[in-house]
């Protein structure tokens, strides 16, 4: 453990004389790379900013570098997902040791606030997995929540920076008119498989689902957290003609083995969606994360 805290003092103090961010521009840290591009819709040219979790990562189980310390204790604002989705965050923020994210932590952005949870447990117990005790946290997957998360970053970078107030706002405002702009075409787009029947590898999707009328009937991990076992895919293989399911849904991260078995076993067709842009090359932002989705799943469904 000594050896430990002496490699981050050794590397804070080779930070303190490097240029880690750009000049004269807000220093903005996210979590996440959703959180990255609605920040960058909101702040323009304002803000200078880095992004923690990669893409293709299980979010769940990142493991924070050294130079994601580095970066946390110069910043300004840290921007994050809230709940308890991020269990590697507080103890980043405690060895960065940046004043900003302690304590009463003003300079944080919580984007949960006022997204209506899902799945929102009654009972705590190991014995349900890798519960989440606040609800999904996998909420920004549905744009409507987007909407409201951008509006947060809004308000709480014109509180911090009230200089700036109105670009924010009006890039904010401008971003959430286009993503209702969107949303008539996503939604229409979805109606030809409105109703179907899915199965997802982790429950990752049902902010997702419920905005776009899939019907996610089971998972294939038996509970949040635990690989699939052979009962619960026997269990699945007699459950998808049972209720009709059409497709199984997994995330870019983690393995492809069994959802590919099943898949060859039952016909039905495997969906690669994804949570965050960068996952893949011609997913850059939210928007063709979104389209890239919804083309995966009219790929699986339509076997083309």
């Amino acid at each position: 453990m000594k050896a430990v805290k002496f490699f981050f003092f050794f590397l804070f103090t080779i930070g303190l004389t490097q240029n880690l961010w750009a000049a004269d521009k807000i220093r903005v840290v996210a979590t996440i790379t959703t959180l990255a591009d609605f920040i960058q819709q909101v702040t323009g040219d304002l803000a200078d900013i880095y992004t923690i979790a990669a893409p293709k990562r299980n979010i769940h189980f990142y493991a924070p570098t050294p130079k994601d310390v580095l970066k946390v204790k110069k910043a300004d604002v840290l921007v994050h997902t809230g709940l308890d989705l991020e269990a590697w965050r507080p103890p980043l923020l405690e060895t960065a040791g940046n004043a900003r994210f302690l304590g009463e932590a003003k300079f944080e952005i919580d984007v949960s606030k006022g997204i209506k949870l899902v799945e929102v447990p009654t009972i705590l117990s190991r014995s349900q997995g890798d519960l989440h005790i606040f609800g999904n946290p996998h909420y920004w997957v549905d744009p409507e929540n987007a909407k409201i998360m951008l509006e947060t970053i809004a308000n709480r970078l014109s509180e911090l920076y009230p200089e700036h107030a109105s670009e924010f706002q009006k890039n904010a405002k401008a971003y959430r008119n286009k993503i209702d702009e969107k949303m008539k075409e996503w939604l229409a787009f979805m109606e030809q498989f409105r109703g179907s029947s899915v199965i997802t590898y982790h429950k990752s999707w049902p902010y997702f689902a419920d905005r776009f009328g899939l019907k996610i009937v089971e998972q294939l991990e038996p509970v949040p957290g635990i690989p699939p076992t052979a009962k619960h895919l026997a269990k699945l293989r007699s459950l998808i003609p049972e209720k009709n399911v059409k497709l199984i849904i997994k995330e870019t991260f983690g393995e492809n083995r069994t959802s590919e078995k099943l898949s060859r076993e039952t016909g039905v067709k495997v969906a690669v969606l994804i949570q965050n842009p960068g996952a893949a090359k011609e997913v850059q932002d939210y928007f063709s994360m979104m389209d890239y989705n919804f083309n995966q799943i009219r790929k699986a469904l339509k076997n083309e």
